[in-house]
């Protein structure tokens, strides 16, 4: 289990603030106050050196981290991490070894507006190792989380959340974020700083399945990703190349399986 370093600097305190709007309703306008997440931009530092500067909710930073270097492929697990430290707008990290030099080459914007390194997929080639099945009705089930847990969504409508299970649905951790990629790091970083072994997790997700998504959990080390919404083609070949379980469109009585449908259990062929 990793102990987190604490915050040093004056970070954001809320994660919304109020808005007065108008809403119009037929043909009715009145005048409400709503929540709008708050976005603001960190900076993920390895002794020194900047890799990352993103736009992200400002909560969970320490977690952000163990779980961004994973899950981008900088660290293979939580223990070549030494220290995290927030110093606001930073966040300090010092690690066993150190990135190439040219690392800064390698950046790109994803499609959700998501700093990752360009084409972090192309040399993934090893498929996946674990035993995990999941049961159809446990999936439908874990799905339902979301709604539980997705607090500041209900409140707002702008975040992403993102879940991990274990094999009979039990919560391992769970994050939620303006973007769905850093949800997914925040929620790999929880995991692994509790020391959870992942490859007998999956993935909950809210987010849209490109490659970038589905090269996150594999780094993790999660064999299995269920979405409530679409993925790209992208992702569908990554997955499909990786012998990953990737369940799309997951919303009771129905999901859609693209790869690894021998991981779910309680079906039967027509």
């Amino acid at each position: 289990m990793v102990e987190a370093s604490g915050c040093v600097g004056q970070q954001p305190e809320g994660l919304t603030e109020p808005c007065v709007v108008t809403e119009i309703v037929r043909n009715l306008a009145c005048r409400k106050e709503v929540d709008v997440c708050v976005e603001e931009s960190v900076n993920l530092l390895i002794d020194g050196r900047r890799i990352a500067s993103l736009t992200i909710t400002p909560a969970d930073l320490e977690a952000f981290a163990y779980g961004y270097l994973v899950c981008e492929g900088f660290a293979k697990s939580a223990a070549e991490i030494s220290r995290v430290q927030v110093r606001w707008p930073n966040v300090e990290i010092s690690m066993a070894s150190l990135p190439p030099e040219d690392i800064g080459l390698w950046m790109e914007i994803r499609s959700s507006g998501c700093v990752g390194i360009r084409s972090s997929w192309a040399d993934l080639s090893c498929p996946v190792r674990s035993s995990l099945t999941i049961d159809k009705a446990t999936i439908f089930d874990s799905m339902g989380l979301i709604n539980d847990l997705a607090s500041l969504w209900r409140r707002t409508g702008g975040a992403h959340c993102s879940v991990i299970c274990d094999r009979i649905g039990g919560l391992v951790s769970y994050a939620e974020d303006i973007g769905r990629h850093t949800s997914i790091d925040k929620a790999v970083g929880k995991a692994l700083m509790d020391g959870r072994d992942l490859s007998e997790c999956f993935l909950i997700s809210t987010g849209r399945m490109p490659a970038g998504m589905v090269a996150k959990a594999y780094r993790a080390g999660l064999p299995f990703i269920a979405s409530n919404t679409a993925p790209l083609t992208s992702g569908v070949e990554l997955a499909r190349r990786l012998g990953m379980t990737l369940v799309c469109f997951s919303r009771p009585p129905r999901m859609t399986v693209y790869s690894g449908l021998e991981r779910i259990t309680g079906i039967r062929s027509e």
